[in-house]
């Protein structure tokens, strides 16, 4: 291990009878940092996190917490807290004894329990309502006691599982700035597991993408959106369309005809017929099939070389409609050889070096 990793995982295997869940896994995570396990479901990340609980057994590999090898040691010794995406709190429990419940367990002084608990739900904004019971709680409420009950007995390492799942979409989006905050905060290395790409991007300060319990890619955050290295990260990430033939477009006339890619709203940049277009001469000409309101702009799908793309379009320019025609421009393709993936930009805004990778 290097000086600053903090749990590391060897070539870790596990198999629930023919069912792969874990495939020669090997990562690393550095001390004090905040780590999100993304895929979809059924990739392996919550085999990931149960293994590092101590909750499953690898049946090969080896897992490493703060440089011990903590192969067969119970979840109870390997000073871990884990916050479940259903609370678990302790209905008949009050705020104050829910986040007291692992010090009580610890035979800690009560009156050093009182001191930890009142800082911890301080910590996490829930000052005042120490008194009240969970069936008083809003969603958010309960998520932020499971929080202070997990960092109670200080643990070394903070798994979460789904930790906003049970949670509605807008009180979801307040919690994820809390939660990096928190941790960032306490500085207690930490990883949660999430099928939520955005969720993942806004607080993880490093993705593991995980696929049919493999690795696909790891990094921070910005490199897994833009620099994808396989062909499954380029179609999971962002809101990708796949087009069979990425030579057909213009400006990518050099790519290998018949190659396959990925292209994503962001990379392609649309006009109507009667707005000034700088890239009039490279232009795709598409036909507009949906529209769809989406708050501060306009999702459409335009039919284009027989395929159909996504293009946003902001909310502020003049309105398109159903059947109209558009200008598009594509400034890049992920394009897909095998299990990699090659971003290729348009020839027009890289004349002299047609394709690069990134």
């Amino acid at each position: 291990m290097t000086d600053d990793t903090y749990v590391e995982l060897s070539h870790v295997n596990k198999s629930f009878g023919n069912f792969r869940a874990s495939d020669d896994v090997s990562f690393r995570v550095a001390k004090g940092s905040l780590v999100g396990l993304l895929g979809p479901s059924g990739s392996g990340k919550t085999t990931i996190l149960r293994i590092l609980a101590g909750l499953e057994n690898a049946d090969s590999g080896e897992i490493y917490i703060g440089g011990r090898l903590v192969n067969g040691v119970p979840a109870s010794k390997r000073g871990i807290g884990f916050v479940f995406q259903s609370y678990a709190l302790f209905r008949y429990m009050s705020v104050f004894d829910n986040v007291a419940f692992g010090l009580t367990l610890k035979k800690v002084n009560k009156i050093i329990i009182k001191e930890k608990v009142m800082n911890l739900i301080e910590l996490v904004g829930l000052r005042g309502l120490e008194n009240r019971y969970p069936s008083q709680l809003s969603g958010g409420q309960r998520q932020r006691v499971a929080f202070a009950r997990a960092l109670a007995t200080e643990p070394s390492l903070l798994l979460l599982d789904e930790p906003f799942a049970a949670i509605d979409a807008k009180v979801r989006k307040e919690l994820r700035g809390w939660l990096k905050n928190l941790i960032h905060s306490v500085g207690i290395t930490s990883i949660f597991v999430t099928h939520d790409q955005d969720e993942a991007i806004e607080v993880a300060d490093q993705i593991i993408v995980t696929n049919h319990g493999r690795i696909e890619q790891s990094g921070p955050p910005q490199e897994i959106f833009y620099r994808p290295e396989t062909s499954f990260v380029a179609r999971f990430i962002g809101n990708p369309t796949l087009v069979e033939d990425v030579s057909l477009f213009s400006g990518f006339d050099r790519v290998e005809r018949g190659s396959s890619g990925v292209v994503r709203p962001e990379f392609i940049e649309a006009a109507r017929e009667d707005e000034a277009f700088q890239y009039s001469v490279t232009a795709e000409k598409g036909v507009v099939e949906d529209v769809f309101f989406r708050g501060d702009s306009l999702e459409l799908k335009v039919r284009v070389k027989g395929g159909l793309l996504t293009v946003f379009r902001q909310i502020t320019r003049a309105p398109v409609a159903v059947g109209e025609t558009l200008r598009l421009f594509i400034s890049r393709f992920y394009v897909v050889r095998g299990d990699s993936a090659v971003m290729v930009v348009n020839d027009s805004l890289n004349p002299e070096q047609r394709s690069y990778v990134i």
